[in-house]
């Protein structure tokens, strides 16, 4: 299936399309076999929720086409772009004083933080200064500091449902997923902000999309099933999707360390990866209404 205009990719940090890559769409997590994490004292499989779609693995660059599908226009805005930038060079090095790349744990990680007070509050004087000058003139909020560990197809786990302290095997992996609360309307979404995410680890992570807004998706699900009969809403759409366009190509961006993306989480459905790393994944994530 080829790739419609829709959500736009908007990168001034690495020259060349090397960095994007395109699949032949997305497969139910039972049809495939799962690769395996092994990384320090884990070796399992992960687990996935019961409507999970994970990316196929027929990943290859993008063609003149589908580059010109993606690239942006005049008519790019928050709800419908993905951006790809670069931190300060004063932020990166306030950050690389907690040597985030040492850490093997999420413990490591949050005790790195306790531990250098100096670095933390040079950080967040660097860090406040970065996110005003992204932000459109309104609040932004911390969501979270997040690790995940290398290998993984995809990333986004609720974690809010587990202990405290749960381990990496407990986590239930969501699969390709759309964020916001039933509270929503589908075709109110465009108002809800974007999020931004910075790569604190060590090696290149990625950030996958299909480039529909949901209002698109369900557009184009209206012609499969009757949408209200089904009631289809911001917490079902991504499942009913999937389930009738397997075949819609996901985006796959590389996301190098030190570099953020802005994207509307609540407008698409995506997820994170860490597939073909070795080192632990390390993020931190803000919501607001961030301009590029």
């Amino acid at each position: 299936m080829q790739i419609k205009k829709g959500i736009m990719l908007y990168s001034d940090a690495i020259e060349g399309h090397g960095h994007i890559a395109i699949n032949a769409g997305v497969v139910h997590h039972r049809q495939v076999e799962k690769h395996k994490v092994e990384y320090g004292n884990y070796s399992f499989t992960p687990c996935f929720e019961e409507d999970a779609y994970i990316p196929k693995r027929s990943w290859r660059g993008l063609n003149e086409r589908e580059l010109l599908v993606l690239k942006p226009t005049e008519k790019r805005t928050k709800a419908n772009t993905v951006y790809i930038g670069k931190i300060p060079e004063d932020l990166k090095s306030a950050f690389e004083g907690l040597r985030l790349g040492d850490c093997k744990e999420r413990a490591e990680v949050l005790e790195a933080f306790r531990s250098n007070a100096d670095a933390v509050a040079r950080i967040n004087r660097e860090l406040g200064s970065f996110l005003s000058s992204k932000s459109d003139g309104k609040a932004f909020n911390f969501h979270y500091l997040g690790s995940n560990l290398p290998n993984l197809e995809v990333v986004a786990s609720d974690t809010t449902r587990l202990p405290a302290d749960h381990s990496e095997e407990d986590k239930v992996y969501m699969g390709i997923h759309n964020d916001g609360t039933k509270y929503v309307p589908l075709n109110s979404l465009f108002r809800s902000g974007n999020r931004l995410t910075i790569n604190l680890g060590k090696e290149a992570r990625s950030f996958l999309f299909v480039n529909l807004t949901l209002p698109q998706a369900l557009n184009m699900l209206k012609k499969k099933m009757d949408i209200r009969k089904d009631n289809i809403d911001v917490i079902n759409i991504s499942k009913a999707f999937f389930k009738y366009f397997p075949d819609y190509p996901v985006i796959r961006v590389e996301q190098k360390p030190y570099q953020y993306y802005i994207a509307p989480t609540d407008n698409c459905f995506h997820d994170g990866c860490t597939l073909g790393t070795k080192e632990l994944d390390i993020i931190l994530v803000y919501f607001g209404a961030f301009k590029f």
